[in-house]
């Protein structure tokens, strides 16, 4: 008889235990989607912060070769390329503008038509190459009023 009842205790035991297991898989998994939900606004947070400071520059800026020189000012790390342009600026893990290549980039088209200033701003996600991985997950598009005019 004793031994009856330990088995049922035993038995009951190991249901317990896996009763526990599996509300502490579920947290897990209700954690680790919760920090990539976390992960992905801090990345969405950070892009938009970024490509508006970009905005800002460029709307304050009286002409295309002003807005490149408050670029850079602001953002040592940006690069443009083809008649200054294109830009790139990377941004590292911790989503703060980084020296050379990056876990993100910004990127941007500056372009000036009729007095006004136009831009075209993306922000990538990196591969472990430094290819630009997948589509942009923030873009904006800037429209500045009549550059050299009093604003």
């Amino acid at each position: 008889m004793r031994k009856r009842e330990s088995m049922i205790f035993l038995i009951e035991l190991m249901i317990a235990i896996l009763i526990f297991f599996m509300a502490a898989s579920v947290c897990l998994l209700i954690f680790a989607k919760a920090h990539k939900m976390n992960r992905a606004s801090q990345e969405l947070t950070a892009a938009s912060l970024a490509e508006q400071n970009v905005a800002e520059l460029i709307r304050s800026a009286e002409s295309l070769e002003d807005a490149r020189e408050e670029i850079e000012d602001a953002y040592p790390e940006a690069v443009f390329t083809v008649k200054d342009t294109e830009m790139t600026i990377p941004f590292d893990s911790d989503l703060q503008p980084a020296e050379g290549e990056g876990t993100y980039q910004l990127t941007g088209a500056l372009q000036e038509k009729g007095g006004m200033l136009y831009a075209e701003l993306h922000f990538y996600t990196l591969d472990e190459d430094g290819k630009v991985s997948g589509t942009s997950f923030y873009d904006l598009n800037i429209r500045s009023a009549e550059a050299g005019s009093d604003r």
